[in-house]
């Protein structure tokens, strides 16, 4: 059965060669000027370009989980388009630390290539939540998440189902949490769990904000 992890892990890998392309040509960089107008050029070209193979990859991903299950009804993914509104504001973020008294180009790359990779895995995020919803024997999807921050969590521990377009995946820079199609009348693929210890009162609240803010 294809697995969410390999997904993640094929995923990861276009992920880094998007991080080498954008390393090979950062190299021309010499200043905040220079690395701010490289970032706004090339990070809608290699979003479009890694954002469509992701988005791909998952409705693949989906298609084959479906006919591994024996899922009722015939369907295929609808593959997402890459959101390529926020690349000029990740740009602009991005080159932050090269303007400080002691420029910093290793961290603005840092923050370009997280960017980076959250656009990619949107993408496919969004293929598998847009499909999920269109699927006529699915009941929505759900949040899987890789280990990481309480915050990433907390979402998934709820083991709820999604099934409006309203609600948004809430990632941040450098998420590995997976958008999963829960089909009906077959094993939930996530089981809820209780966060860890290491959440704080005011990480809690702060995540519970988020989640009513974003038709969670």
């Amino acid at each position: 059965m294809p697995t969410v992890q390999q997904y993640r892990a094929d995923l990861d890998e276009l992920v880094r060669i998007a991080a080498r392309d954008l390393a090979v040509l950062w190299r021309a960089v010499s200043d905040g000027e220079t690395a701010r107008d490289l970032l706004i050029e090339v990070l809608p070209l290699l979003g479009d370009t890694y954002g469509s193979a992701a988005a791909t990859l998952a409705a693949d991903w989906y298609d084959d989980l479906r006919d591994e299950l024996g899922v009722a009804r015939r369907f295929t993914a609808e593959v997402a388009v890459p959101n390529l509104e926020r690349t000029e504001a990740l740009a602009r973020w991005a080159v932050e630390p090269i303007f400080a008294p002691e420029p910093d180009f290793t961290t603005a790359l840092n923050k370009a290539n997280g960017g980076m990779q959250r656009l990619i895995a949107d993408a496919g995020r969004e293929t598998v939540m847009q499909s999920a919803i269109a699927d006529p024997s699915a009941d929505g999807w759900m949040r899987q998440a890789a280990g990481g921050c309480d915050f990433c969590r907390m979402l998934a521990s709820r083991g709820a189902v999604y099934s409006e377009r309203t609600v948004s995946f809430g990632a941040h820079d450098d998420c590995r949490c997976t958008a999963v199609p829960a089909f009906g009348g077959l094993e939930r693929p996530v089981q809820p769990y209780a966060p860890g210890l290491t959440a704080t009162p005011e990480d809690r609240a702060r995540t519970r904000a988020w989640m009513r803010a974003n038709g969670y």
